[in-house]
């Protein structure tokens, strides 16, 4: 979900780029440069991740109050990448946006904080929960984290949005708009696990396929 059409309060704005800055200073200081540099493969994921990142935002219904309706995909990069690769992945999809004019420059901080950090920050919670049972599996990875956790990741999106916009959270629609979101990101993590897992950063063998500790 973006701004779309709406104008955001400033002090609101303000809240946004203060929240969203050190955020991803932070993620540029922490995120593994060197091994991302030093695999192409990833390198080269990483570049169509921002790409259908920016594509997939910019496919989105306009809603009666001027806001915009879209799937995520952010579940699906921090678990591909980490969170600080994720977070750098967006705030560059959403530039790329600014720039062909889908988004305005004014909305920028606070579409960041909803399209990027909050559903990053959710799909974080929920692996850092599944990593610490003491019984795992694959289906906990690719259903628990994957499918679940894009779900709760693009529900609280819209709960925050709603939250702050002060608009009204119409539940039939988070419903509607929940399941396609769980069901494309857990289809890719589960095709990326089982056919890719070397390309799945957050994905341990030895925790999820070997035996309980």
């Amino acid at each position: 979900m973006n701004l779309g059409t709406m104008t955001p309060d400033p002090v609101l704005s303000s809240f946004s780029l203060w929240l969203v800055l050190p955020l991803f200073a932070v993620a540029l200081i922490k995120a593994p440069w060197g091994q991302l540099m030093a695999e192409q493969e990833r390198m080269t994921a990483l570049g169509v991740a921002i790409a259908v990142l920016a594509l997939l935002w910019s496919m989105s219904p306009e809603l009666q109050g001027g806001e915009k309706l879209h799937l995520l995909g952010m579940t699906t990069v921090t678990l591909v990448f980490g969170w600080q690769l994720a977070l750098f992945a967006g705030v560059l999809a959403g530039l790329v946006l600014v720039v062909v004019g889908n988004w305005d420059i004014g909305t920028l901080p606070l579409n960041l904080l909803l399209v990027v950090v909050v559903p990053v920050g959710v799909s974080a919670l929920v692996l850092a929960l599944a990593n610490q049972l003491r019984r795992t599996n694959l289906f906990v990875y690719m259903l628990g984290v994957g499918f679940m956790g894009s779900m709760l990741a693009i529900g609280a999106t819209l709960w925050v949005a709603s939250s702050l916009l002060g608009t009204e959270l119409d539940h039939a629609l988070v419903l509607l708009i929940m399941f396609p979101e769980g069901f494309i990101n857990g289809t890719v993590i589960t095709a990326l696990t089982v056919f890719a897992p070397q390309l799945m950063r957050t994905y341990d063998d030895q925790r999820y396929l070997g035996k309980p500790q």
